[in-house]
């Protein structure tokens, strides 16, 4: 088999492997979950376990906007323990370093703004007509920007309806990539990486929980030519152990699990195809009937990408899979430079 799919790329046998290798390689979209209740931790997110050569750089940058609205319990406003009705804007800049020993350090930055925005009405009519469920919309029409929580047992309540806006937390990223084990025909690449967030400001409610946070995951791809076209999947599992916050009103977990999967495929020499699976555990400990809270979340994500010499340049949007778990829908639009 293998000596079928190496005659058939019709071109050099190292040619071939450098463009398998390079999907392989590929970084997946970053992404997180916009809504601010699980956006105030770290998330560990999704990256390949290809460590940069010793001097090499990435520089990359990602617009994430995103429309959210959770209500519990849809209808009965006065009864509810948890709304959020919001669009958020979140400018993420990170830089990656080659050191060495198959190790590299990167550093993110984010800087963030909630508000009201104006997309409400075109995603009532979009979640309408697509059929997905829109309750939450049917009674929330204003445009307005209010994050609340309520708990009748402790009688804690936090409420914010002023635009919040400035700079999110700093993230300091390890990554050391392993020697490749062979599973079968195939071989797969894997490593580990450490992370820690240096939270930003303790009076920004909705962007940052004020504390810091550390997280460990291992990181796992493999690389396949189907049907001629180079193609990648990847795995990432680890957990994170967030500081306590004081901006809630219902205990948080003391760790929780934070990963995804995902595939790459090559199309052509410049063009790139993706399709993700984020996952996570809930980060609170809630009553099952308090919506947007005891989810655990399945973010789905869909992008596609264009290289022009060390250039990339990225679009996607993502998904809600489990309804209220995360934002509703974001849109990325994304730029990369290797050198």
């Amino acid at each position: 088999m293998k000596r079928i799919l190496l005659f058939e790329c019709l071109i050099p046998l190292f040619l071939c492997g450098a463009l398998v290798q390079a999907a392989e390689c590929d970084n997946p979209l970053p992404h997180r979950n916009q809504q601010p209740m699980s956006a105030i931790f770290l998330e560990l997110a999704p990256l390949t376990p290809c460590s940069l050569e010793t001097g090499f750089y990435q520089i990359e940058t990602m617009l994430q906007a995103s429309n959210t609205i959770v209500i519990d319990a849809p209808g009965e406003l006065s009864a509810s323990r948890m709304i959020l009705d919001h669009e958020r804007w979140e400018q993420t800049l990170a830089f990656r370093i080659g050191t060495g020993l198959k190790t590299d350090i990167g550093l993110t930055f984010r800087y963030v703004e909630e508000g009201p925005g104006n997309w409400d009405k075109i995603l009532r009519k979009y979640h309408q007509k697509i059929g997905l469920p829109y309750a939450a919309r049917k009674y929330q029409q204003n445009v307005e920007f209010r994050y609340w929580q309520y708990n009748p047992e402790t009688q804690q309540n936090m409420e914010i309806t002023a635009p919040q806006r400035g700079f999110g937390d700093t993230v300091l990223s390890f990554r050391h990539q392993l020697e490749n084990i062979k599973i079968g025909e195939n071989q797969i690449r894997w490593g580990w990486r450490f992370e820690f967030k240096q939270p930003s400001r303790s009076d920004l409610p909705t962007i940052s929980s004020g504390n810091s946070d550390f997280g460990l995951g291992l990181l796992a791809s493999t690389s396949a030519n189907i049907s001629g076209y180079p193609s990648a999947f990847w795995l990432n599992i680890g957990a994170v152990r967030p500081g306590k916050t004081k901006h809630k009103v219902y205990p948080q977990k003391s760790t929780f699990f934070s990963g995804g999967t995902g595939m790459n495929a090559e199309f052509t020499d410049t063009w790139n195809a993706a399709v993700q699976f984020l996952g996570s555990s809930a980060r609170y400990k809630v009553p099952d009937s308090v919506r947007g809270l005891n989810h655990p979340q399945t973010i789905l994500v869909i992008g596609l990408r264009h290289s022009i010499g060390a250039h990339t340049f990225s679009l996607g949007f993502t998904e809600d899979i489990y309804y209220y778990s995360s934002e509703d829908i974001s849109l990325l639009i994304g730029w990369q430079f290797s050198g």
